[in-house]
């Protein structure tokens, strides 16, 4: 059993389903925004909403088939709701969704090497020249 990435309701995924046609097989890409993740374990699906050509399309995928040959994560979303049907009735922007913050160690990673990139640090108060609320004092 491949390893299944941790999906959540609010990702922009990409499933990549197997087509068999003849004696040939070719992967279909699937790329929209999870609604819906019902049931646990072996019996897991997860619902995928993309819009195209104007029309809105649904599909379920069995997390565990092995029809699905890969899952990619493209955007973690920030959403407040487990399900998120409400889409259905939206068009455009309003069906926006925000982006996840970054994890805390990936945040450190960033902050870290934004230190190391920086210019000549900045004197420090009390040092170099005077700023105006020590010139006046005795």
């Amino acid at each position: 059993m491949a390893k299944v990435p941790d999906i959540k309701a609010g990702d922009l995924v990409k499933v990549y389903t197997r087509i068999i046609e003849g004696d040939k097989e070719r992967l279909a890409p699937f790329q929209g925004v999870v609604i819906k993740i019902k049931g646990r374990d072996m019996t897991k699906t997860f619902t995928v909403r993309k819009v195209s050509a104007g029309i809105g399309i649904e599909r379920i995928f069995p997390v565990h088939s092995p029809m699905i040959a890969k899952i990619e994560i493209k955007k973690k979303g920030k959403v407040r709701r487990a399900r998120l049907t409400y889409l259905r009735k939206r068009s455009g922007k309003k069906m926006k969704i925000k982006e996840a913050a970054l994890p805390s160690e990936a945040k450190r990673e960033a902050v870290s090497e934004a230190t190391e990139a920086s210019p000549e640090p900045k004197e420090k108060p009390g040092e170099g020249t005077p700023g105006p609320e020590t010139v006046g004092k005795v």
